[in-house]
C-alpha cells in the first residue's frame, strides 16, 4: 500500500558489493554501496547506520523495505533477508522482494535495446534474463540457469551485457554474436540499494508485498549445501532400503 512521501530502504548484498539505499517516493535521498570482503553481517549494519543518518532518518521512519532475493551469493543473500526480516517483524513494517537480474536490467532500462544481465553460476552456467529497454522495462523470457551458450542463441539483435559473469564470458559473448554485443561499462554491472528501493516501491505501488514469515532467497538452482543434503537423504534411504531387504 503506498502512502505520501512513502520512504523505502533497499538492502543488496547478493555479491561482493553490497548496497543501501533510501528512497522518498521515486526520489533517491541516500545511498551507501561498499566493497565487502569480509562477510556482510559484519559491516551492514553499521552501513544502514550510516545511510539512515545521511538522510536524517531514524530506522522507524522507514515504510517499508526492500531486498534483493537473487540469485546470488547463497550466504549474502540469507544475511541480507534475515536482517531485513528482523526490520520487518519488529517494526511491523512491509517487506518486498526483487529479483537481483532485474535491478541490474534497471540500471540500463532507458536503453532502446535488448539488454542481458549475466551473474556468474559456476559449474559452467550462468543466472540470465533477457529484458527489452526503452519507455519501460520488459522481462522477454523467464529467469534462467543455463550455458551462456543457451542464452547468446536467443539473441538476434544488438543487446547490452551487465553483470559481473561478462568479464568471465566475454571472449565467448563477443565470439557468438560479434558487433551485435555490447558490453556495459562496469559501473553498470553491480546492484544499487537505491535501485532495489525503487523496484520495491513499484511493487507496493501494485498493491504487491510479500510475507515476512514465508519469504525466502530465489536461487534458481539449489544451493551446493541443498545439494549435498539431498544427496545424503538419497543415500540413506537406499542404505536402509538395503538393511531392510537383507533382513
Amino acid at each position: 500500500m503506498i502512502t505520501s512521501k512513502m520512504k523505502v530502504l533497499g538492502i543488496d548484498t547478493s555479491s561482493a558489493v553490497g548496497s543501501i539505499g533510501i528512497i522518498e517516493d521515486e526520489s533517491v535521498i541516500a545511498e551507501y554501496s561498499l566493497n565487502v570482503v569480509e562477510s556482510h553481517s559484519a559491516r551492514l549494519m553499521l552501513a544502514i547506520d550510516d545511510v539512515l543518518k545521511r538522510a536524517g532518518l531514524k530506522i522507524q521512519e522507514i515504510d517499508a523495505f526492500a531486498v534483493t532475493t537473487g540469485p546470488g551469493s547463497f550466504t549474502g543473500l540469507r544475511i541480507g533477508m534475515s536482517t531485513v526480516k528482523g526490520f520487518c517483524y519488529a517494526l511491523k513494517k512491509p517487506i518486498v522482494g526483487v529479483v537481483t537480474l532485474d535491478v541490474l536490467a534497471y540500471n540500463l532500462k532507458y536503453a532502446d535495446k535488448l539488454i542481458c544481465p549475466i551473474l556468474d553460476a559456476r559449474k559452467q552456467e550462468v543466472y540470465s534474463a533477457i529484458y527489452r529497454g526503452g519507455l519501460k522495462l520488459v522481462r522477454q523470457t523467464d529467469y534462467l540457469c543455463a550455458k551462456i551458450e543457451s542464452i547468446l542463441a536467443q539473441l538476434t539483435e544488438p543487446t547490452i551485457f551487465v553483470g559481473d559473469g561478462v568479464n568471465r564470458y566475454r571472449e565467448v559473448i563477443i565470439q557468438n554474436l560479434k558487433e551485435l554485443a555490447i558490453i556495459a561499462e562496469p559501473p553498470f554491472g553491480f546492484c544499487r540499494g537505491a535501485v532495489v528501493a525503487l523496484l520495491g516501491y513499484e511493487r507496493l505501488a501494485n498493491g504487491e508485498s510479500d510475507d515476512y514469515f514465508s519469504i525466502t532467497p530465489f536461487y534458481i538452482r539449489k544451493s551446493e549445501a541443498e545439494v549435498r543434503m539431498e544427496g545424503n537423504q538419497t543415500f540413506r534411504k537406499r542404505k536402509k532400503s538395503s538393511i531392510i531387504r537383507n533382513n
